[in-house]
């Protein structure tokens, strides 16, 4: 997918819905198994703590590094 900003390649990832910060992980990657932490390659996106009842769910999104943007698609 290319950035909408800057038209680059933006890389492929998601957005996990767990125990941990809200953040954006690249594919290929896992979530951090210690609670409030992110992963080590995560990027935050919001910061806080709130336990989630959903685990195992995530939201595909893709990541612009030099807009620092995240674009994540919704269900249709």
């Amino acid at each position: 997918m290319k950035c909408p900003y800057c038209q680059k390649e933006m890389r492929s990832g998601y957005i996990p819905n767990g125990g941990q910060p809200v953040e954006w992980i690249p594919d290929g990657e896992r979530p951090s198994m210690i609670a409030f932490s992110t992963a080590e390659k995560g990027i935050p996106l919001l910061g806080g703590f709130k336990p989630l009842k959903a685990n195992g769910y995530m939201a595909q999104a893709h990541y612009c590094a030099d807009c620092k943007i995240v674009i994540a698609a919704t269900q249709p």
